[in-house]
C-alpha cells in the first residue's frame, strides 16, 4: 500500500523544496509531503500537507503518479507524487525555517541536476515526466547497497527503463 503523497509546487523554472532535519532524507532537498492519515485520499492528503508545511491552501493538485522504491530486494515503500503549479504573482518569501526543515525556493536545473548530491537522487529520475504532462506512471527506484541503481517506468503494462 502506497502510504505517502508529495508535492512540488513550481513557480516558473523553480520549484520549492524541503530540506529535510529527519530521517528519512535527512540533510536532502525533496518535494513537499508527508503520511496519508486513515480514510484519506491521495489528493485529500497532499492538500492538507502542503498547507501544513507551507501554508499555501491548494486545489485540484495534478496527480503525476506513484513512485516506489525497492532496498536491496525488498519493496518497503512508496508514494504518490503531485505538481501544483503556483502563479508567479504569488509571494513565500525564503528560506524558512520550519519543523520539517527548511523551504527554500530552488531552480528546477539545479533540482534536476544529475551530478547533484543534495537532493533525493530519484527526484531527477520521474520529475521531468510529469511536468511535461505526461501519463501518470510507476517508477519503481531500486537501491542496492544504499545507492540508486535503476528507475524502471512502468506505464499502461508497458515496461521502460529508465537510466
Amino acid at each position: 500500500m502506497i502510504r505517502f503523497c508529495i508535492c512540488f509546487l513550481i513557480k516558473g523554472s523553480q520549484v520549492l523544496m524541503l530540506n529535510r532535519n529527519k530521517a528519512p532524507n535527512k540533510g536532502l532537498w525533496n518535494g513537499v509531503g508527508g503520511k496519508l492519515e486513515l480514510d484519506e485520499t491521495p489528493e485529500q492528503s497532499v492538500i492538507r500537507e502542503v498547507s501544513e508545511e507551507t501554508g499555501y491552501r491548494i486545489s485540484s493538485p495534478y496527480y503525476g503518479g506513484i513512485v516506489r522504491w525497492e532496498v536491496d530486494d525488498k519493496e518497503i515503500g512508496g508514494m504518490h507524487v503531485f505538481i501544483v503549479n503556483i502563479s508567479d504573482e504569488v509571494t513565500y518569501p525564503t528560506p524558512e525555517k520550519m519543523d520539517e526543515g527548511i523551504l527554500d525556493w530552488k531552480e528546477l536545473s539545479w533540482v534536476l541536476d544529475e551530478d547533484n548530491q543534495g537532493v533525493v537522487s530519484n527526484i531527477r529520475h520521474f520529475l521531468p515526466d510529469m511536468l511535461q504532462g505526461k501519463e501518470a506512471s510507476d517508477y519503481l527506484c531500486i537501491y542496492r547497497d544504499g545507492r540508486l541503481s535503476h528507475v524502471k517506468e512502468m506505464r499502461l503494462g508497458q515496461m521502460n527503463f529508465v537510466q
